[in-house]
């Protein structure tokens, strides 16, 4: 059985002292398992009736935090009350829409002639597609296979490098996923945002994330909250605690909505 409460102690001390939680979720690799294909990650019938119980409690707010485009979350979680940031926190949705960065038109211009150039020299590869995003656009190579994996990464790194030197664009770096983006945008930069806002005063913040574009929050709230990273433990990351796969995941997002529930001295009697 997983041991919830070296993570649920400092939530457990923040509900005591009267604080409400803002809780951040990341979605692929941490509410669903990554697919092949994004349109493929769909959430279970039981994953939105679990998030719905979090997000009917007054002390408490839940985020989804995500790489995937506003309009793609919202369809694919359709949560009353569920707050959204997606594009990596460059678009925003709460209880009402907060200003998305916009990206220009000259940028727009050069984004093309960005990913142009890449189409070009991937050419005479399979197993790869460019998904266009609000901010910019994604490289997927989880489908290339293994043979030709170590000359596609040097083709795109070179790739890389060229971009960097314009110091115009940030490149994100994924599970098998490479984003452009302009400059500024992040989960961390986001988050701070979010915080910063008189409605989110004395919040006690909660992150669960799997992927390095979460390790910006990480740094964010060390010291300040719960950071959960997702995968092996052991891992190089900022966040403070480890769970294996969505579906540990999943079991601890249920033990929080129990202790929620006004059961904290119940669920630790039951579980030691």
């Amino acid at each position: 059985m997983i041991d919830f409460h070296k993570p649920l102690e400092s939530v457990i001390r923040a509900r005591r002292r009267g604080r409400p939680l803002l809780l951040f979720l990341d979605y692929d690799g941490t509410l669903v398992e990554i697919a092949s294909r994004p349109a493929l990650a769909r959430p279970a019938p039981e994953l939105i009736e679990l998030l719905s119980r979090l997000t009917a409690r007054a002390d408490l707010k839940v985020m989804v935090v995500s790489g995937r485009p506003l309009w793609e979350l919202q369809e694919m979680l359709p949560v009353p009350g569920m707050g959204f940031l997606g594009s990596h926190g460059g678009e925003g949705f709460l209880s009402q829409c907060l200003r998305p960065q916009q990206v220009i038109a000259a940028e727009k211009n050069e984004l093309l002639h960005w990913r142009s150039r890449l189409e070009a020299r991937l050419q005479s590869f399979l197993g790869w597609w460019i998904e266009d995003k609000p901010l910019g656009f994604a490289l997927h190579y989880r489908q290339l296979s293994k043979e030709y994996l170590h000359e596609f990464i040097v083709i795109i790194e070179k790739w890389q490098q060229q971009v960097r030197l314009e110091k115009r664009f940030q490149l994100l770096a994924g599970k098998k996923v490479l984003e452009i983006m302009p400059q500024g945008v992040s989960k961390g930069a986001a988050i701070q945002e979010i915080l910063s806002l008189p409605a989110f005063s004395g919040y006690f913040p909660i992150y669960l994330g799997d992927d390095i574009t979460d390790e910006s929050a990480f740094h964010l709230l060390q010291g300040r909250g719960l950071t959960i990273k997702v995968g092996r433990s052991g891992s190089k990351t900022a966040a403070s605690h480890f769970l294996l796969n969505p579906e540990e995941v999943r079991r601890f997002l249920t033990a929080l909505a129990f202790l929620l529930e006004d059961h904290d001295g119940e669920y630790f009697r039951s579980s030691g």
